[in-house]
């Protein structure tokens, strides 16, 4: 892709980019029309050829010139050459393509801020503070587009964009879809704020060697920390203000023409600088896209701020959400060692006396509550954790069954009917066994302390859509039913009905690991008349996911 910025005439600002394909320059080209009644309607042709881009003149009325010399053949061009078609003058900018570096990616000492040993020489065209950047006075209208197309586009990305690293990887894109820039970085300091360090770095291919350090003015970032303001520097040797002594940094030895650097700036915090640069020779950035770069410098402060503070906003919730994690497990834990105490303490008495009747009481009361840890943390473990399902094609009849003869005993005790309707024709599914054990016992063990001792009925039951490609699996109970407004909290963890008898943990394990299957849990309550919880698996997307895991495999 080739890019041609108009600087001079009544096009002046905008940027035409022109892929792999031939383009005319003129009143009436294709691709790069101009408004210039100087311009011929076809005044030049640009190509693609052998990796590079070929200008022709097309017998324009007023001729065409590179770099002041007339073209009278086609002639290759090369990055920064200078195009005149009449009163117009345009840049040329070639492969347009940037080296993308950012975070931990970037080597500490890429960016050279110190090169005291070379010879610099510098003049600030302008500088603007934060006050004089909110206003851009009297932008033509290519500028004025493009500034409020690069603040829409950091506005936008403000809103839906909280890590601050790739916050920062946008503002540089953005930047560079907008500005003409050769190299690009942004700097911030490190959390003791001494020490200035590149989060960010864009340069366009072949404008740096490999391993190759950036080598910038550290007397401009300097300036620019000093005055909180924005410079627009070029190259010369008269700016007093960086030509103190003979021996200093030289922007010119850097091969650099045109720089930008703008602090980052949120209220009267510094927290860095971005800073781009030219080395085309024949271009130099313009007052306007000062002003631009110095309003980016301050909404990339307040973009970053405001991530920050979301970041450390999620983090005090993380870290009230733990503590309570913690309290609510701690004063579980304490109960069910309560129970094994007290049984431990029947078991002892029986022991004394000796009366066997009474160690068999205590050491159900010990299993018991061995049965409440095991569960406990088997849940905080599948809920804890990401996991990728293990599909493999399975009974899952035969998953229910067993899950069915592990609550058989509660259900016995509890004086709970088990009514079980499996439908005999449904095929195997691929699914995570393990998992949907885990599933059906929760739920089953649910609805087992939902409802009345010695009344309660709870029915088990599957059965396959073939047209739909949908497996159920259906536990219904006759207990009191559950609110509406309250259907969504009781797969919240840690949320439970059950007083002290529960962990909160079942039924938010049972959709964390139904939602790994792509499926879902449908809630049919009626209050005073009982529950249905409906685990529904979609076959068909599973079977093609294992079958692609299984290919993988191989």
């Amino acid at each position: 892709m080739a890019t041609f910025l108009v600087l001079q005439g009544p096009d002046k600002g905008r940027t035409f980019r022109v892929l792999n394909e031939s383009a005319v320059i003129g009143r009436k080209g294709d691709q790069i029309p101009l408004s210039d009644r100087t311009v011929s309607r076809r005044h030049a042709e640009v190509r693609p050829e052998d990796g590079s881009w070929v200008l022709s003149d097309l017998q324009s009325a007023n001729g065409t010139y590179v770099n002041g010399v007339r073209v009278r053949d086609p002639i290759r061009l090369k990055h920064g050459d200078q195009i005149k078609l009449g009163s117009t003058l345009i840049i040329y900018s070639g492969d347009q393509s940037m080296e993308k570096l950012s975070g931990s990616s970037i080597p500490a000492d890429m960016i050279d801020l110190n090169a005291s040993d070379l010879n610099m020489d510098s003049a600030i065209l302008a500088s603007v503070g934060a006050d004089d950047s909110i206003i851009i006075a009297g932008p033509e209208l290519a500028d004025a587009a493009r500034a409020w197309r690069v603040m829409s586009e950091l506005t936008s990305a403000i809103g839906v964009i909280i890590d601050p690293d790739q916050l920062l990887e946008r503002v540089m894109d953005v930047v560079g879809e907008e500005l003409p820039i050769d190299r690009g970085f942004i700097l911030l300091y490190d959390k003791k704020g001494e020490e200035l360090m590149p989060h960010v770095v864009r340069y366009r291919r072949g404008v740096r060697a490999r391993k190759q350090k950036i080598t910038t003015s550290h007397r401009i970032i300097k300036h620019v920390l000093e005055h909180r303001a924005a410079v627009l520097c070029t190259n010369a040797m008269t700016d007093s203000r960086f030509a103190t002594d003979a021996g200093q940094d030289s922007i010119h030895d850097f091969g650099l023409h045109s720089v930008i650097c703008a602090p980052i700036m949120v209220r009267e915090l510094l927290l860095g600088v971005i800073h781009i640069d030219s080395t085309a020779t024949t271009h130099t950035y313009t007052e306007e896209q000062l002003r631009l770069m110095s309003a980016i410098g301050q909404m990339t402060g307040l973009a970053i701020q405001n991530a920050r503070l979301v970041q450390q906003q999620m983090q005090t919730a993380r870290l009230a959400a733990t503590g309570e994690t913690v309290a609510y497990l701690s004063h579980y834990i304490k109960n069910i060692l309560q129970g094994i105490q007290s049984g431990a303490d029947l078991v002892d008495i029986g022991l004394a006396r000796p009366d066997v009747e009474t160690v068999g009481k205590g050491w159900e009361i010990v299993n018991r509550n061995l049965d409440r840890i095991l569960g406990l943390t088997t849940n905080m473990l599948a809920f804890s954790k990401q996991r990728e399902p293990n599909l493999r094609q399975t009974n899952f009849n035969k998953i229910v069954q067993d899950a069915l003869s592990l609550v058989e005993k509660k259900a016995h005790e509890h004086k709970v009917t088990l009514k079980v309707q499996l439908e005999e024709s449904l095929p195997p599914i691929p699914v995570d066994a393990d998992g949907m054990h885990q599933v059906a016992l929760n739920i089953i063990n649910n609805a087992i302390d939902a409802v009345t001792p010695a009344e309660g009925v709870v029915t088990v039951a599957t059965r396959f859509n073939t047209e739909t490609g949908i497996a159920d699996l259906i536990i219904s109970d006759n207990g009191p039913g559950i609110e509406h407004d309250q259907i969504e909290e009781i797969f919240e963890p840690f949320k439970s009905t059950k007083g002290h008898g529960g962990t909160g943990l079942g039924l938010a394990v049972a959709r964390k690991i139904v939602r790994e299957h792509h499926g879902r849990i449908v809630v049919d309550s009626r209050i005073g008349e009982g529950t249905a919880f409906v685990v529904r698996l979609p076959v068909q997307e599973l079977t093609r996911e294992s079958e692609e895991t299984y290919s993988t495999m191989e």
